[in-house]
């Protein structure tokens, strides 16, 4: 066997649909709610957004919990930026353009948006920001945001009570960058005041992944590691990433080196020396590999190239950045994208 890859060049038609579809329903709530134009006809970015009314009855005003206190928005918000790496897929499901988002570059992305967000945003495109490693204030308060949302970020509590002092702001509801996409949903939900769609995108997605386990007897119980090339090493995500959470969601189960690096440590990722490498074998071993020389260069190291796992071609290389970013955070909008491929992958491995 050989390792399997793919990059993503254009998304299925089935699979465009859904995500369109998702979309669609949330537009359509404005016509029974008296809205107006629809967010994504309107200007974004610095400019005027026409008012929309989305919300349901009596959703305001909310206070969310997170990380760092509780957020009130008394208002459908209007204005939205989103920071990090997955919160604009679920203000887009809601029918909202956000006027602000984060900035995506790498093989499978064109003008630096994800592309299952690129019909959505003709005519509407947000500024696109870079959050990371320096959040960009200024910039952001110029956006003149209504709600900041980062409920799939790393804020910090410093940044936090900065970005508070722009707009009302709604962070991560544990640790950084562990957010399940469940709760994504039912927090954006929540802010734009929409909780009762929310459940209907959770439910939906969550059937569609239920619906496919069910479909894959073959993957369950099978073990995976899931790392990425590092320093001296590699990282290995543990089961609190979201990532993690949706391939058990299938079946799947850590490997019990990924269990044993990871340990009691409440992180998404752990950084693990070269001389661990042997304990992470696994049924399948998922290596994120965005411009395919990752493989390659981790082939050099002989503690690598050893594994029983990279010796039978058990090796699932995640290419392109697309690709990268629709399994590695997932959203009710990048499952429908990329999961009927990504279980294909798994399928052909441990089938």
């Amino acid at each position: 066997m050989t390792p399997t890859s793919s990059r993503r060049r254009t998304t299925p038609r089935h699979l465009l649909g859904a995500v369109a579809s998702l979309v669609t329903l949330a537009a359509l709530a404005a016509c029974s709610t008296g809205g107006t134009d629809s967010a994504t006809s309107a200007p974004a970015g610095g400019g005027d957004v026409a008012a929309t009314s989305l919300a349901e009855a009596d959703a305001f005003p909310v206070s969310i919990d997170h990380a760092y206190g509780s957020t009130t928005i008394e208002k459908e918000p209007q204005r939205v930026v989103t920071i990090g790496w997955s919160s604009q897929d679920a203000v887009v499901a809601f029918g909202k353009v956000p006027v602000g988002i984060e900035k995506f570059t790498g093989p499978g992305i064109e003008d630096d948006i994800l592309p299952w967000l690129t019909e959505t945003f003709e005519g509407a495109t947000p500024e696109l920001l870079t959050s990371n490693p320096d959040v960009p204030f200024e910039q952001i308060a110029a956006l003149r945001p209504d709600v900041i949302i980062a409920v799939y970020s790393g804020i910090t509590d410093t940044a936090y009570e900065r970005l508070a002092e722009i707009a009302p702001t709604v962070a991560f509801p544990g640790s950084a960058w562990e957010t399940s996409w469940q709760d994504q949903t039912t927090m954006v939900g929540a802010a734009l005041g929409q909780p009762a769609r929310a459940d209907e995108l959770v439910e939906g997605v969550g059937t569609t992944v239920a619906e496919t386990a069910a479909a894959h007897p073959e993957l369950q119980g099978k073990t995976i590691t899931y790392a990425m090339n590092g320093e001296g090493g590699v990282i290995v995500f543990c089961p609190s990433d979201p990532r993690i959470e949706l391939l058990t969601q299938i079946g799947l189960e850590p490997s019990p080196g990924t269990l044993a690096v990871c340990g009691a440590e409440d992180a998404s990722s752990v950084s693990v020396s070269s001389e661990l490498i042997p304990t992470l074998d696994a049924d399948a071993f998922i290596l994120i590999d965005v411009d395919e020389t990752v493989y390659d260069t981790l082939l050099g190291n002989p503690l690598f190239a050893a594994l029983p796992s990279v010796v039978d071609g058990r090796v699932v290389r995640v290419v392109g950045m697309d690709y990268a970013m629709a399994t590695s955070a997932p959203t009710v909008l990048s499952i429908p994208y990329a999961l009927d491929e990504f279980v294909a992958q798994l399928t052909t491995t441990l089938g």
